[in-house]
């Protein structure tokens, strides 16, 4: 009977809407030249624009099934500021894949096709220009809201959502997207 009841799920989740949250991470800091660029913490800006992000989501009720962030030290902060803003986000909802360290578009992709079944929503944390390319590729087409020429500028959030989890990139086009900066937010 277990089985029958994981294939259910697993056949109603497939028909339900998808949502797959895109976040830069949040500014980081310079200010120690001789830290290497894995090991670079967020800075004071990096702090507030990541909680005021992160309460955005929570009001909006943004709330992803399951994370997946780089390693690197910039990125886990950031993930780790959001969740500290999501009242309904399991905090150990979190995992950090090595592969997502300055991943490329077609590494982004892979992550995404892995971890996008069982769950209804998927937020991926990462670096540009990775992200800024797999945004590009996602929205098929969609004219998307630049900042200075810049698409995922530090702390961007993008928002997609798609009919299912079985959406093919640069074929299925998101019903719904939406790009959020912490600017917009003030």
């Amino acid at each position: 009977m277990q089985g029958n009841v994981s294939q259910f799920t697993r056949s109603v989740i497939a028909f339900m809407a998808f949502y797959l949250y895109i976040l830069r991470h949040a500014k980081s800091d310079w200010s120690v030249a001789s830290r290497s660029d894995f090991d670079r913490p967020i800075n004071k800006r990096g702090r507030k624009n990541s909680k005021l992000l992160g309460q955005w989501m929570d009001e909006h009720e943004h709330y992803p099934d399951m994370i997946i962030s780089s390693p690197a030290v910039r990125a886990k902060e950031t993930a780790e500021r959001i969740t500290q803003q999501l009242q309904a986000c399991d905090k150990d909802a979190v995992h950090y894949d090595n592969n997502l360290y300055l991943a490329d578009v077609d590494t982004l992709l892979e992550k995404i096709t892995l971890y996008k079944y069982g769950v209804n929503s998927l937020l991926l944390i990462g670096h540009n220009p990775g992200l800024d390319q797999l945004v590009e590729l996602l929205a098929n087409g969609i004219a998307l809201n630049r900042k200075e020429g810049k698409l995922m500028t530090t702390a961007t959030l993008c928002l997609m959502k798609f009919n299912n989890q079985d959406f093919a990139a640069g074929v299925d086009t998101p019903e719904k997207i939406r790009i959020i900066r912490p600017t917009d937010l003030i």
